[in-house]
């Protein structure tokens, strides 16, 4: 029997690589799989697929690129469910935090607030993860995803170099403009999605009630006046949104429903 390919273009969009060079038999969830079970890619060879689900034990923040980002979502979505109960505790599992029911308290395991160098990495792993997954689903809707446009996210995701921001947009007091939460974690590439990429180079990446915005091209470089008009929108009179920020450090996103020190 034949092995599956989880292929289209034959080249890698990661580090651009073909076959033979690669091989691209390991199945690729462009999201983690906690977070969308649904969502296979494909032109991303079994070396870039196995990097990003991996833990580094030579890096300060040992946990992969792919855990990082679902740990953090997972725990926001877990938090937002109402229908929790003394045995809730028992159907959560997480590397970064413990849930305590009695005391309706959550503990962040992972060393973060004395240790900055830590921190920074940890909230760069995270950063790494947002445009990880938006240049694997872009590429699986468009098979667009090899464009020269998108070398610096290559960069960034995969060879760790140079520096991307991410911009967050401030919820107001735990307060969460959300969809279902049961539902698998979606990126739209509709046209108009597609047309503002093209044209101002940001994409708006939203989550259950958590909002970000991604430099996806050069482009958003020269447009930095289009993010902070649509940061202005999207706060309206300040009721859900407060500010949008560029994120320096991870607990500057309320992902816990409080400020978490």
């Amino acid at each position: 029997m034949t092995k599956a390919e989880y292929v289209k273009k034959g080249k890698c969009i990661w580090c651009l690589k073909v076959k033979p060079e690669v091989e691209f038999y390991t199945k690729p969830h462009t999201i983690p799989k906690t977070l969308n079970p649904n969502n296979i890619g494909f032109d991303i060879c079994d070396s870039c697929n196995n990097y990003f689900g991996s833990d580094d034990k030579l890096s300060k923040v040992t946990f992969a690129i792919d855990k990082v980002l679902k740990e953090f979502f997972n725990v926001h979505k877990f938090l937002l469910i109402n229908k929790k109960d003394s045995n809730s505790w028992k159907n959560f599992r997480s590397q970064f935090f413990s849930y305590y029911h009695t005391s309706k308290t959550l503990k962040i395991n992972v060393d973060y607030i004395r240790n900055a160098p830590y921190a920074n990495e940890l909230t760069r792993k995270f950063k790494r993860g947002i445009y990880n997954i938006f240049l694997q689903e872009y590429h699986r809707t468009t098979q667009l995803g090899l464009d020269n446009k998108f070398e610096r996210i290559r960069e960034f995701v995969r060879f760790d170099n140079g520096e991307l921001p991410l911009y967050y947009l401030k919820s107001n007091n735990g307060i969460r403009l959300m969809g279902d939460l049961e539902a698998p974690f979606e990126l739209s590439f509709n046209d108009n999605v597609l047309k503002t990429l093209e044209e101002f180079g940001y994409y708006h990446l939203s989550m259950n009630g958590l909002n970000f915005f991604i430099a996806a091209t050069n482009k958003a470089d020269s447009n930095m006046e289009y993010l902070i008009n649509q940061g202005r929108e999207l706060i309206g009179s300040g009721f859900v949104y407060t500010g949008l920020i560029e994120l320096k450090r991870l607990n500057e996103i309320d992902f816990t429903l409080r400020n978490w020190k």
